[in-house]
């Protein structure tokens, strides 16, 4: 059996073809723009995701003689596209970071609370998700609103292009800030206070539900033999988790343009942690099992322009800094371009640096950023312990797990080991694993996940350096709050301004 996953990012597209073993058998990749305007606008165009995606599907199933079974997407969080009655686009996807909706969210937030929202949605309140761009239509764009037929989450609306069906998956429904999550449904009670219309939204399925079958059209277009499965992917995140293979005691780290560890929990987190470390619990593919998310936007970003800014080389050098890293630096960094993630979920944190002197090196200052991204980890998982929710080991994925020093640092200030998989696209994979589970080539996920998802090179940590970081991670705990009001200037914001 051949499966294809579809990891559908901010960026771009990757489609790649794996057999029921796990083995990659074809893979091609698609970027797209990410449309940015005045005003702290990001749009992406829903016409251009769709068709960047075809062509990198067409291109990975031309690989397989016409012998794909099942085609599986996952997808970032939050954005949307929504759709007239004749299927027609009239909405763009906005990014989880545009402006538009932070007057509606306002408005919507004093008509609930943290506790409620976390309780029943599993998430810190933020005009982030779906909630506060729909009421961004609903209000500033009656004209759009007034003609929606669907309301769809990325990886829905990806379904609905293969196959003429929707399905909204439970962990992606999650981010709209008013889905039950114990109950894997929309919430009623939250729809009605902020007056949303259920119509518009698919019904929720879990990941790993067979939706419908490739569009004829499509199919005649792919060369494929037999009817092929749409499968419901998920969120990019507890995708990756299953990519990684869902061990016991191990936790995936996904270094992309951003960060994230997910843990996989028992059961939700306390409400009043939620709210107040604005970590969430997401559900997975069936009801009562969550994973968790501690992240930092900042990451492989924050090394890109570390690059662009301390070198005039048009291909980043990413090896040589790799290469000539000195040992651990007394500098310490706060890692955050525009506004950090968890815990602290501050909008208006920037970048830090202390320690410099005139001996500092470029590569001593490099060394310190990837110091300081690695300490933002450990914070979490801190904050995370203090729930005994433990990662006694990391699974490292994209295109950060590539860079050894980074992974070597990771593993000496967390003191765990640190591990790279065979395959380096674990959300990929995790979708393909979905599909062999949807087509009984396993028969569970865990079963598709543990037989499909291998172990490259695992990175133990140095004892040596134990102390050393140990002594630096008590100072990082402290530098949030130390650099709060210099931050906040920066990010042109004081405490005498008013709103």
């Amino acid at each position: 059996m051949l499966f294809c996953g579809l990891d559908v990012g901010t960026t771009g597209v990757k489609a790649v073809v794996f057999d029921e073993k796990g083995n990659q058998i074809a893979g091609a990749y698609r970027a797209y723009e990410i449309n940015v305007a005045s005003g702290g606008t990001r749009l992406l165009r829903a016409e251009e995701l769709w068709n960047k995606t075809l062509e990198a599907f067409a291109e990975a199933a031309a690989g397989t003689g016409g012998r794909l079974e099942a085609v599986c997407a996952d997808s970032f969080g939050e954005a949307f596209t929504a759709l007239d009655a004749k299927g027609e686009i009239i909405c763009d996807p906005m990014l989880f970071t545009d402006r538009w909706g932070e007057r509606e969210y306002a408005g919507a937030e004093k008509k609930t609370s943290p506790g409620e929202i976390a309780r029943i949605c599993g998430l810190p309140l933020s005009p982030s998700y779906s909630l506060s761009k729909v009421l961004y239509l609903k209000e500033e764009r009656p004209d759009i609103y007034g003609r929606i037929d669907k309301i769809l989450l990325i990886q829905d609306f990806v379904n609905y292009m293969l196959s003429g069906n929707t399905a909204a998956d439970y962990s992606t429904a999650c981010r709209t800030m008013f889905f039950d999550v114990r109950n894997c449904c929309w919430s009623g009670e939250l729809m009605a206070k902020f007056g949303l219309e259920k119509r518009h939204f698919s019904a929720p399925a879990p990941m790993g539900t067979v939706v419908g079958e490739l569009r004829p059209e499509l199919a005649r277009l792919l060369g494929t033999a037999g009817k092929v499965k749409v499968v419901t992917g998920g969120h990019d995140q507890p995708v990756n988790a299953i990519g990684a293979g869902l061990r016991k005691g191990y936790a995936v780290n996904s270094m992309g343009t951003s960060e994230c560890i997910t843990p996989l929990i028992g059961g939700m987190l306390p409400e009043n942690f939620t709210a107040e470390n604005h970590i969430p619990s997401e559900p997975l593919w069936e009801k009562g099992r969550y994973c968790c998310l501690a992240y930092n936007p900042s990451s492989g970003l924050l090394i890109q322009w570390f690059l662009k800014t301390f070198t005039d080389e048009e291909e980043l050098p990413y090896a040589r800094f790799d290469q000539k890293l000195p040992g651990p630096t007394r500098i310490m960094i706060q890692p955050y371009l525009m506004g950090s993630g968890t815990p602290y979920m501050d909008a208006q944190a920037r970048f830090a640096m202390t320690g410099i002197d005139f001996g500092t090196t470029r590569y001593d200052i490099y060394r310190a950023v990837l110091e300081g991204l690695c300490l933002d980890q450990k914070l979490n998982l801190a904050v995370l312990a203090e729930q005994k929710v433990m990662a006694d080991h990391l699974i490292a994925v994209g295109g950060g797990s590539k860079s050894r020093a980074w992974l070597e640092i990771k593993a000496d200030i967390l003191q765990i080991p640190v591990s790279t998989l065979t395959v380096q696209e674990a959300g990929a994979l995790g979708c393909a694993a979905l599909c062999a589970a949807a087509c009984g080539a396993y028969s569970s996920i865990e079963e598709a996940a543990g037989n499909m998802s291998r172990i490259k090179d695992t990175i133990e940590p140095n004892p040596k350096h134990r102390e050393f970081y140990g002594e630096k991670f008590e100072l990082y705990r402290r530098l949030h709050d130390h650099v709060k009001e210099e931050s906040a200037f920066a990010a042109g914001f004081s405490s005498t301004q008013e709103g």
